[in-house]
């Protein structure tokens, strides 16, 4: 087994702007990810998923691959679709997101197997 990691920070006012491109908006988030539509809230998010890319040096991203959603105790998690997990060979994910006032950071390690 294989451990990888990826992290990624989103400058937050520089994200707003993007917020505005309803094209990107549906390229990257899932509608069960825009619920929360605050601009921290979803620059995490965007933040948790170029983390995982990372993790796996990927070139291409297929955003609507992932999706962020939260445990019940709050935590989020990461899903990946089982044709990207299988072909990534994915044992585990692990995920960790925060943010304070300009800055969203996130952090995902993935075990492979």
């Amino acid at each position: 087994m294989k451990t990888k990691i990826g992290i990624d920070i989103v400058y937050i006012p520089r994200f707003k702007a993007l917020m505005q491109n309803k094209s990107f908006i549906n390229k990257v988030f899932h509608a069960s990810e825009i619920q929360d539509y605050r601009p921290e809230h979803l620059a995490g998010i965007f933040a948790a998923k170029e983390a995982f890319f990372k993790s796996l040096d990927k070139k291409t991203l297929d955003w609507l691959a992932v999706e962020i959603k939260n445990k019940k105790n709050k935590k989020p998690k990461l899903l990946v679709s089982s044709e990207l997990r299988n072909k990534a060979k994915i044992k585990d994910i692990d995920l960790s997101i925060s943010h304070d006032k300009d800055y969203a950071i996130a952090s995902v390690m993935v075990l492979l197997k």
